[in-house]
């Protein structure tokens, strides 16, 4: 049977032809959309931009032919729909000659009617499912269903021709299991079998779907990773794929210790050639087994110096809270109305003793990997909450409308007892609960929407207020502040630097603060830095402004005296004319 609303790609530059062949689809007793190209490259726009069930080909196309479509489409993978050829010739060698070429059916014109057509398009169907269920099972390893080596060197070649196309980058990681041979040798082959599902499994949940995961061979993996824009992405991604293989497995009631060796090769500094590629990959990762297996190499000496201080980094991470290398800096934040201190925000900085200062946004990541992100957090927030006592000590009036904002990562919130954790910290330093904080990026907040809205309310229950940071840049929308408990929103920087030159910037902030004054929320603006932004802010009621226009982050030290010096510190502001 035909498919309900089937929809045929109609390929004739005849108009005539065109009529007759749509006059015998109309006639059919099942109803089909009829999408009509006229040449080559109409039909190739048209195949891009969606999926036809069958494609009416006629063999003469102008100055080209039918069999060049249909090697087009074969080579750049345009469409696995069924295709009829159509022709005025009666001639055997064509029709030969169409079928070698991919068409599943051949049909005259002179022989077109509703039944014929009908019938041609139901045969090349059931033919074109055939052939795709033998393809299948060629290009596809037969335990994982991964891609076989073949179909993954295929899929390489056609990132070749689009990449040269565009001049964009991609990447290939060889993964290679290390000892696998011993779990075969020691736990017998379904064992091994068993372990090569798993990992195949693994990598999949790590990568992307539009990744392509390819068995090569053997306990050999590979990974074609397209739509990369910088090299430190490959290192996130090389990581998740290293910490996905050494996650224990229990076979037979043993549990098996599995790691991995990668390579990684990018077009197009490696090679500009398929295989030649895949060889750079394999070569990198028979590099990281000499040095010890469970990582990854680059074939690319600049990138193999990226890799190397981002190992080095691992490194020495774990040591930088055992020897103080971390440390607190705080920016203020300002009362809009009054251009008073309301509160500080906590940000970390390590101060590496042979590197200098490393900024957070190259360590954090790493520390988020290596499973550290916890216990920098409890770090950070002992810390702050130290600090605090101490300053409240110094300068009491502080406890009127003071807060210190302390950051939260999105692996903290889901600890089961991060509440009890905090609420600990906060007695031992005898501080008020509703002096605390705590920020979520919006991407942390949504990404687990309902956990979130529980624990936020545990948190509200005893007056620990919280903030969504960087609001605007991710997916939360309006909807989801209003199912959060939240008390503050932070608008993020991107949208304050062009409020002054941008209408649709100012529309956006004024929205923003508009709504969120509307859901009973308090408004900080991110990233000030001239006081022009400040008269803006200030102008649509934004309750808090925060930015290099007032002052940059800060060791503790400074704030101290920004506290001492306060009258003279806000004089000196409203002289800047806010």
């Amino acid at each position: 049977m035909i498919k309900l609303s089937q929809r045929i790609l109609l390929v004739d530059d005849n108009e005539i032809d065109r009529i007759t062949i749509k006059r015998a689809l109309i006639k059919s007793t099942s109803p089909m959309v009829v999408f009509e190209a006229i040449g080559f490259s109409e039909a190739t726009k048209l195949l891009k931009r969606q999926q036809f069930d069958c494609i009416l080909l006629d063999y003469r196309l102008g100055g080209e032919d039918g069999l060049d479509l249909i090697k087009e489409i074969h080579r750049e993978g345009l469409s696995d729909a069924p295709i009829v050829m159509l022709s005025g010739m009666d001639h055997e060698p064509t029709r030969l000659s169409c079928l070698k070429e991919g068409a599943q059916d051949f049909l005259l014109k002179s022989e077109i009617d509703t039944h014929s057509l009908v019938r041609a398009i139901r045969y090349a169907e059931e033919r074109k499912n055939v052939t795709l269920q033998i393809r299948y099972l060629a290009q596809h390893d037969s335990l994982t269903d991964l891609p076989n080596r073949s179909l993954f060197i295929e899929n390489v070649k056609r990132a070749v021709t689009r990449c040269r196309r565009t001049n964009a980058l991609f990447a290939i990681i060889f993964i290679d299991l290390d000892n696998f041979k011993s779990i075969n040798d020691t736990l017998g082959h379904e064992a091994g079998d068993t372990l090569l599902i798993t990992i195949s499994k693994r990598i999949k949940s790590v990568t992307r779907e539009e990744d392509t995961v390819g068995r090569l061979g053997g306990d050999e993996f590979a990974v074609l990773i397209e739509g990369i824009t910088t090299e430190k992405s490959l290192i996130k991604i090389a990581q998740d794929l290293l910490n996905t293989a050494k996650e224990p497995l229990t076979i037979t009631n043993k549990t098996i210790h599995s790691t991995a060796s990668l390579g990684i090769a990018t077009y197009p500094s490696c090679a500009n050639e398929a295989t030649a590629l895949i060889k750079c990959a394999d070569l990198a990762m028979y590099k990281t087994k000499k040095n010890g297996r469970n990582g990854y190499s680059f074939y690319s000496e600049d990138l193999q110096i990226l890799a190397d201080d981002y190992a080095n980094l691992k490194s020495d991470i774990y040591d930088a809270l055992a020897r103080n290398e971390f440390e607190l800096y705080y920016q203020p934040q300002i009362k809009s109305s009054t251009q008073d201190i309301n509160g500080v925000e906590a940000l970390i900085r390590w101060h590496h003793p042979t590197k200098g200062f490393i900024p957070p946004d190259q360590f954090i990541p790493i520390a988020e990997s290596l499973g550290l992100i916890n216990e920098i957090g409890d770090w950070v927030i002992e810390e702050a909450c130290g600090q605090l006592n101490n300053w409240l000590s110094l300068y009491p009036d502080l406890y009127q409308n003071f807060k210190m904002a302390i950051n939260i990562s999105a692996h903290q919130i889901r600890q089961i007892d991060l509440k009890g954790k905090i609420c600990r910290v906060l007695n031992n330093n005898k501080l008020p609960y509703e002096l605390v904080e705590l920020e979520l990026t919006e991407s942390a907040l949504v990404d687990d929407i309902g956990r979130c809205t529980e624990k936020l309310g545990e948190f509200k229950d005893i007056g620990i207020q919280f903030a969504i940071d960087d609001f605007g840049t991710g997916f939360a929308s309006f909807r989801h502040l209003q199912q959060l408990p939240l008390q503050v929103l932070k608008i993020d920087k991107s949208f304050i630097d062009e409020i002054c030159s941008s209408e649709k910037s100012y529309a956006i902030v004024q929205a923003m603060i508009v709504m969120a004054h509307a859901l009973e929320m308090k408004v900080i603006a991110e990233g000030v830095e001239t006081i022009e932004q400040a008269t803006l802010l200030q102008a649509l009621n934004c309750d808090s402004l925060q930015g290099y226009y007032f002052w940059k982050p800060m060791p503790a030290r400074d704030i101290g005296q920004l506290f001492h010096h306060a009258e003279q510190t806000f004089s000196s502001n409203i002289s800047k004319g806010l």
